[in-house]
């Protein structure tokens, strides 16, 4: 099946503490990781196969060490938590040459399912998610200080990554470019200094025509470039690869490569 855009551009009970949740087999690391070039390309499609990975309570962080970077890209993981995929993609990112970070809001927890995936989320929390988005941001661009930044986000992480690229808060660095799957978001743009780049999914129901609109008013209104993808056959979550009963392959290339062109005409340089 051909992946056009559409024109228009578990049986669980509830824990009473944090022990039944799934913790990630973590500890504090920095470790440098060195790839055949080959296989490099192959998984991201570049050719830096020399990176540097920190693995902290607060997240996950991959640097390319052999070239310089083309700037920073935050990844805010969907309501699962900070699963392999979405560290899979840090490197992917690290790969063509970016500084990848992906923020562990959730401090090490994983959810296997529904149930779980909200009881993480309605956990209280000491500090507000968009400050510990932005304290993880600010300590990965210190690998390339003064360099720019771009976001992606997946679902729950995609609302929080169109929330950050308005600019609501003046302690919010300025995003040059935001990527969003399967979510949508109607903010005040007028202080954005982001490009939008949406991959949408054909039947989603926690995504819908309405607030689709309303983003895209919103973000017309304040005058910036937007584009909008849509992949026929596929359902929320349908570029995670540990969502067997979501994921789809062709689907998830084809948005992938996307992203990393969008990313590559906002961010780098060097870019035609």
């Amino acid at each position: 099946m051909r992946m056009d855009t559409l024109t228009r551009s578990w049986n669980w009970r509830t824990p009473s503490g944090h022990e039944a949740f799934r913790r990630s087999s973590w500890q504090d690391r920095d470790v440098t990781r060195v790839e055949d070039p080959r296989s490099a390309a192959n998984a991201g499609g570049g050719g830096f196969a020399k990176l540097r990975e920190e693995r902290t309570r607060m997240g996950f962080t991959a640097v390319p060490l052999d070239a310089p970077s083309h700037g920073t890209v935050g990844v805010l993981h969907p309501w699962w938590g900070l699963t392999e995929p979405i560290i899979d993609r840090c490197r992917d990112l690290a790969r063509q040459g970016y500084v990848a970070v992906a923020p562990d809001l959730y401090c090490g927890q994983t959810a296997a399912n529904v149930e779980e995936a909200q009881a993480l989320r309605r956990q209280r929390r000491g500090t507000p998610v968009w400050r510990t988005i932005v304290a993880v941001l600010d300590q990965a661009q210190t690998h390339q200080p003064g360099g720019q930044l771009a976001l992606i986000g997946y679902s729950m992480g995609g609302h929080w990554a169109l929330w950050l690229a308005s600019r609501q808060r003046e302690e919010v660095p300025a995003v040059l470019a935001t990527v969003v799957y399967y979510a949508t978001r109607a903010c005040d743009f007028t202080a954005s200094h982001s490009a939008v780049q949406v991959h949408l999914a054909e039947s989603d129901p926690f995504v819908t025509a309405t607030g689709e609109a309303a983003m895209e008013r919103a973000l017309r209104r304040a005058g910036r470039p937007y584009e909008r993808h849509q992949y026929p056959g596929t359902g929320h979550w349908f570029a995670e690869q540990d969502r067997e009963d979501a994921f789809r392959p062709e689907a998830a290339r084809l948005a992938w490569d996307r992203t990393i062109r969008f990313l590559d005409a906002h961010l780098r340089a060097d870019a035609p």
